[in-house]
C-alpha cells in the first residue's frame, strides 16, 4: 500500500470511528442551564457533592480509566445474588429539610422541569440483562421523604432488554397529598408506563455506552399536559404528555416542585453472578440535555487539504496511541474514545492531532 493510500485510510478510519460512537462529554462544556454535573475528575470524594451515597461497603467506587473518555468513572459491583449495589442520591431547588439539604444544588430556585443525563455500561461478558432500578426524579414534598412525583427509569420489556418510564405521584388529581411514606405505593397513582426502543440491557451489548437523557415537567395547575420522555443516544425512546402529575398543588408558591434525582443499582430479583458496571457524565439541568460532544473531533484536516501528489511525497508514517500513550492497532482505533494521531512528515517534520468522541 503506498503512503498516499495509508494516510487517506487513517483518516477514513478516524471519521468513521468518529461517526460510529460519536458522543462525549466533560463538565468543563456542560450546557446552558446545568444545576449539577459530575464527570468524576475531581478528586473530591463523593460525600462532597451528594446528600447521600451508598457505597455498598467498597462496591461503589470511583475508578480510574474506565470513563466513557478513558477518564474516571463510577464502578458499581454486584455481588452473586445481590440486590441493592448502591447508588447516589443528589438534591436541588426546593428540597425540604436539613438532610436534603447537604450540598443541594441551586437552593435560590424551584424547577417544575429538569432534564437529566447518565452515561452507563455494563461490563463485557455482563449476564442477566437490566438490573431493574437505573434513576428516578423525584419531588419530595417534605423532609419525611414522601414523594409528590416520582419519574422512575427501569429496564423491563422482553426479557428486561430495554428500559422503560413508569411515572408515578403520591398527589391525587384534586391535589391533596396522599402519599404518607417513601414508596408509598399503595396511595400513588400510576400514570402509565411505556417501554423504549432500544435493547441498551441485552446482554450482547455489554461493553458498550449509552447515554440516556431523561425529561420531567410538572403540570399546569389544574390541567392535564405533564410530560415524561426519554432518549437513548439521542434518539427519541418513548414519552407522554398529557400526565396530571398534581392537580392544583402546585399552584400554591410554597408547594414542592422537582427537587432529587437518584442514580441506582436495585435489581429486585438479584444479580446472578459477580459483574459491574459503570455510571459516567452525571447531569440535571433546567434545559435539553443531549448527548452530543461540543466538538465531536480536534483532528488537524490540513494534509486532507493536500493534493494527491503532495500527501504522497509528504507523509512518510501514521502512528495512533491512547491517552496512556500505548500504540494503537488500526482495529482498536474503532473502540478507543480518545486516540491521539502522529503524523511523521518529511525532513524530521511532525504533526500531532487528537480524535475525541
Amino acid at each position: 500500500m503506498t503512503q498516499r493510500h495509508s494516510l487517506a485510510l487513517a483518516l477514513l478510519l478516524l471519521v468513521l470511528a468518529n461517526e460510529a460512537t460519536g458522543q462525549c462529554f466533560t463538565c468543563a462544556d456542560a450546557p446552558p442551564g446545568t444545576i449539577f454535573c459530575d464527570d468524576f475528575e475531581t478528586t473530591s470524594p463523593l460525600t462532597d457533592r451528594y446528600f447521600e451515597v451508598d457505597s455498598d461497603e467498597g462496591d461503589l467506587i470511583i475508578v480510574d480509566n474506565t470513563g466513557r473518555n478513558g477518564g474516571r468513572a463510577v464502578r458499581i459491583r454486584f455481588q452473586a445474588g445481590e440486590v441493592g449495589a448502591g447508588g447516589l442520591k443528589k438534591s436541588f431547588g426546593d428540597a425540604p429539610g436539613n438532610y436534603f439539604s447537604i450540598h443541594k444544588s441551586r437552593a435560590d430556585t424551584s424547577f417544575d422541569e429538569i432534564y437529566w443525563r447518565m452515561d452507563v455500561r455494563h461490563q463485557p461478558g455482563w449476564q442477566g440483562n437490566g438490573p431493574a432500578k437505573l434513576s428516578r426524579v423525584i419531588s419530595f414534598v417534605d423532609f419525611n421523604w414522601v414523594q409528590g412525583v416520582s419519574a422512575h427509569l427501569w429496564s423491563g420489556g422482553m426479557d428486561d432488554k430495554y428500559l422503560l418510564m413508569d411515572p408515578a405521584t403520591g398527589i391525587d388529581t384534586d391535589g391533596n397529598v396522599k402519599s404518607t411514606k417513601y414508596n408509598d405505593f399503595s396511595n400513588w397513582r400510576w400514570l402509565g408506563y411505556k417501554p423504549g426502543s432500544t435493547p441498551m440491557f441485552d446482554d450482547a451489548n455489554a461493553g458498550t455506552w449509552y447515554c440516556v437523557v431523561g425529561h420531567v415537567k410538572l403540570n399546569t395547575p389544574g390541567q392535564s399536559d405533564g410530560v415524561f420522555e426519554f432518549w437513548i443516544n439521542d434518539t427519541l425512546q418513548t414519552g407522554s404528555y398529557n400526565l396530571n402529575w398534581h392537580g392544583d398543588y402546585n399552584s400554591d408558591p410554597n408547594a414542592k416542585k422537582l427537587n432529587a434525582v437518584f442514580f441506582e443499582n436495585y435489581w429486585n430479583d438479584g444479580s446472578p453472578i459477580e459483574q459491574e458496571r459503570y455510571f459516567d457524565n452525571l447531569v440535571i439541568g433546567s434545559k435539553p440535555v443531549t448527548c452530543d460532544c461540543k466538538n465531536t473531533t480536534d483532528l488537524d484536516t490540513d494534509d486532507m487539504k493536500l493534493n494527491e501528489s503532495e500527501r504522497g511525497s509528504r507523509v512518510l508514517e501514521v502512528r495512533y496511541f491512547n491517552v496512556l500513550g500505548r500504540e494503537l492497532t488500526l482495529e482498536e482505533i474503532q473502540s478507543e474514545r480518545l486516540v491521539i494521531v502522529i503524523t511523521l512528515m518529511e525532513h524530521e517534520e511532525s504533526k500531532t492531532s487528537m480524535m475525541l468522541r
